[in-house]
């Protein structure tokens, strides 16, 4: 039977300089959804892309459409930034850790879970997609905050 360090070891983080560029993402996503809500929406982000579905005046499949991409750059930067965030090993990572990287995405599981509940029976109509849509962020979100409260504690004992 293997030790659970060893099991611990073969997990696939990433580097931790690949935190920083995490970082950098929030900071770009953050700046995609300022220009996207309040800086006008500049014409430069508007691009052709190819669409498997879109549906705005009309339903169309397959086809080259035209759109503001900063909606897109905001997400999938918070995406991979948190993403980033969560995963790229420690400076100086320690079995313990691995542990607690488990434990805040189970939490973070059952929390994101209850809200998306909540969000199903106090929110009606198109707002409710809105909401589901970013539920995988909000998951991610809260295993960060979680993980960094874990982390936080041990470090304190």
């Amino acid at each position: 039977m293997r030790n659970q360090s060893d099991i611990y070891s073969k997990l696939p983080l990433l580097h931790h300089s690949l935190r920083y560029a995490g970082y950098f993402l929030i900071f770009i996503s953050l700046g995609a959804v300022y220009l996207y809500h309040w800086g006008g929406r500049p014409a430069f982000f508007e691009v052709p892309v190819f669409a498997i579905l879109t549906s705005y005046a009309e339903t169309r499949w397959f086809v080259f459409a035209q759109t503001n991409a900063l909606d897109e750059i905001a997400v999938i930067s918070a995406l991979l930034g948190l993403l980033f965030i969560l995963f790229a090993k420690e400076k100086n990572e320690i079995p313990e850790m691995q542990m607690m990287r488990f434990r805040s995405l189970f939490l973070s599981s059952y929390i994101t879970t209850i809200l998306m509940i909540i969000a199903y029976i106090t929110v009606y109509g198109w707002p409710v997609f809105i909401l589901i849509s970013f539920s995988f962020i909000i998951f991610l979100l809260v295993s960060n905050i979680i993980f960094k409260m874990y982390i936080t504690k041990y470090k304190k004992i």
